[in-house]
C-alpha cells in the first residue's frame, strides 16, 4: 500500500481539485430543471475516463445516459465489473445548509456538498484508485469495466430499459458496488447485501379548492385526517407491518448466515452522530436487525394545506403522502406496491378522489460470505482498515440484482461510508480520510485480483 500512498500524496491537489469539480455539477436526475447540468455531468465523467485510458460509449435510453467504459486486456482473461451513480438527491430545504449543496467546502478534514459521498465520493475515489493501479500496471492482468449511471436516485430507469441490449458490453466476472458504507471507524465492515425498495405516492383529495376552516370545519372530512389516519394503521404497537401478506415472501436468515454478520447496536453511537431521540422498535428484533433483515413501511413526506409562517386558518382541498418500503431478498416491489394500495382503499372513505403513483423500485440482493469476491474484499478491507465483520446495509441500490444478472457476474457491495456522512440530508459530507482509505480498498482489491 506504501506504494499507491505515494501516489495519492502525489497527486492530492489534482485529486481535490477533480473531486470539487465533480461536485460542482447540480446533477439532480429528479429535477426536469438540471437535466442539462446532468448531462454536462455525465460528459465530465466519460472525460475523465477517456483521459485514464478507457474507451467509453454512453448507453441511451428514456433518460438520463449510463457512461460504460471498458479497457481490455485479453478476453480470455477474468473481467472485473464497476458500478457507480453520477446522479445525486435533491438539496432541499436549503435553508439548512451551512454552505451552498453545489459550492463544495473543506472544513475540518471533511468535503461538504450534495453528493460528497453519495456517490460522487466513492465513485471518483474509485476511478482515481483504478487510475494509479493502471500506471503500476502496463500489462493488466485482467478486464476492467465501469458502468456510471444517472439515475440511481430515482430507480435506475433507463439502466434498466437498456440492460438487455448490452448484456455483452456488461458480462462480467466479478460486479464491484462502490456506493455502500463500513458501519463504524471503529467497526470496519464489509456488506453483504441490501434491501430493496418500493416507493410510490397517494394523493386524497376532498374539495376543489381550500376553504375556510371555520366555515367548513365540522362540514367537510378533512383530507388529511383521512389520509394520516389511515397511514396510522400500517404499524401495530408491536412495531409489525399490518398490510396483508406483507411478510408472505420473507426468508428469514439460517442460523449460520446469523452468525457471521455483526447485528450489534449501541444506540449511543446513533444519538452521538445523527441525534436520534427515540428509536423504532420491532417484537424480536434489535433496530440493527430490524435495519439489516427487515422489511419496513416508512412515510417520507406529507404535503398539504398551509405551513408556512405564521397561521393561516384553511381545511385543505388535497394531501399527498410520499411513501416507500424496504424490501428483503424474495419480495417483489410490484407485489408490495399493490398490497399497499389495496389497504389504502380500504381505509381511506371511498368518497374521496384518491390517486396513486408508483414510482419504482427494485429487489434485494445478499452476497455469499464464501464467495471469492467476498473472501478477497475482506482481505482488503483488514489491511487498510484492521480488521473486517460483516453487516448488511439497510439502505438500497436497486439496480444491483439487476445489473448482477446481465452481467452474471458474482457481486460484492463495498464502500468507505458513514452513517454520519449526512448522505440524502442537508450538509452531506465526506471525510478526505475516507476518500483516501476508498482508493486504497480500491487499489488493494485490484491488486488482491491479480494473486487470485
Amino acid at each position: 500500500m506504501e506504494l499507491y500512498k505515494k501516489w495519492f500524496e502525489q497527486n492530492r491537489d489534482r485529486i481535490v481539485s477533480d473531486y470539487m469539480t465533480y461536485l460542482r455539477f447540480p446533477s439532480i436526475s429528479a429535477q426536469k430543471q438540471h437535466d442539462k447540468d446532468t448531462i454536462a455531468c455525465a460528459k465530465w465523467v466519460d472525460s475523465y475516463l477517456k483521459k485514464i485510458g478507457f474507451k467509453t460509449s454512453f448507453w441511451e435510453g428514456s433518460g438520463h445516459p449510463v457512461i460504460f467504459g471498458e479497457k481490455i486486456s485479453d478476453e480470455n482473461r477474468p473481467t472485473l465489473l464497476f458500478y457507480g451513480h453520477y446522479d445525486v438527491q435533491p438539496p432541499e430545504p436549503f435553508e439548512l445548509w451551512k454552505s451552498a449543496p453545489f459550492q463544495p467546502e473543506i472544513r475540518d478534514g471533511r468535503m461538504y456538498a450534495r453528493g460528497a459521498e453519495d456517490n460522487k465520493g466513492q465513485s471518483f475515489y474509485t476511478l482515481c484508485a483504478i487510475e494509479a493501479f493502471l500506471e503500476h500496471h502496463k500489462d493488466l492482468p485482467f478486464n476492467l469495466k465501469v458502468v456510471i449511471e444517472g439515475e440511481e436516485e430515482m430507480g435506475s430507469k433507463t439502466l434498466m430499459e437498456v440492460l438487455e441490449t448490452h448484456k455483452k458490453e456488461a458480462k462480467a466476472d466479478f460486479l464491484f458496488v462502490v456506493d455502500s458504507s463500513m458501519g463504524s471507524l471503529e467497526k470496519p465492515s464489509l456488506t453483504l447485501g441490501c434491501r430493496g425498495v418500493m416507493t410510490m405516492e397517494v394523493t386524497c383529495k376532498n374539495l376543489d379548492t381550500d376553504v375556510h376552516s371555520g366555515h367548513y370545519g365540522g362540514i367537510a372530512f378533512n383530507p388529511i385526517r383521512a389520509l394520516t389516519d389511515a397511514l396510522s394503521q400500517v404499524i401495530d404497537k408491536n412495531g409489525k407491518v399490518t398490510i396483508p401478506e406483507f411478510y408472505d415472501d420473507v426468508l428469514p436468515l439460517s442460523k449460520e448466515e446469523k452468525e457471521k454478520v455483526d447485528f450489534s447496536f449501541n444506540p449511543e453511537v446513533h444519538r452521538k452522530e445523527v441525534g436520534i431521540r427515540a428509536f423504532h422498535k420491532e417484537d424480536g428484533y434489535n433496530p440493527t436487525e430490524v435495519s439489516f433483515i427487515r422489511p419496513v413501511f416508512e412515510i417520507n413526506g406529507i404535503s398539504g394545506g398551509y405551513a408556512g409562517e405564521g397561521f393561516k386558518t384553511v381545511l385543505p382541498k388535497e394531501v399527498t403522502a410520499k411513501i416507500s418500503c424496504r424490501l428483503v431478498p424474495n419480495q417483489d416491489p410490484n407485489k408490495i406496491y399493490k398490497q399497499v394500495v389495496n389497504f389504502l382503499k380500504d381505509k381511506i372513505p371511498k368518497e374521496m378522489d384518491v390517486t396513486y403513483h408508483y414510482h419504482g423500485g427494485g429487489p434485494a440482493i445478499w452476497s455469499e460470505a464464501s464467495s471469492k469476491s467476498v473472501k478477497l474484499v475482506e482481505k482488503a478491507y483488514k489491511d487498510v482498515f484492521g480488521s473486517c465483520s460483516f453487516i448488511y446495509t439497510g439502505g438500497s441500490i436497486p439496480i444491483t440484482k439487476a445489473l448482477a444478472e446481465a452481467s452474471e457476474a458474482e457481486v460484492v457491495c463495498m464502500g468507505t461510508g458513514l452513517d454520519r456522512d449526512n448522505i440524502h440530508a442537508p450538509n452531506e459530507n465526506f471525510g478526505m480520510d475516507q476518500f483516501e482509505n476508498g482508493f486504497l480498498l480500491i487499489t488493494k482489491t485490484l491488486e488482491l485480483f491479480i494473486i487470485g
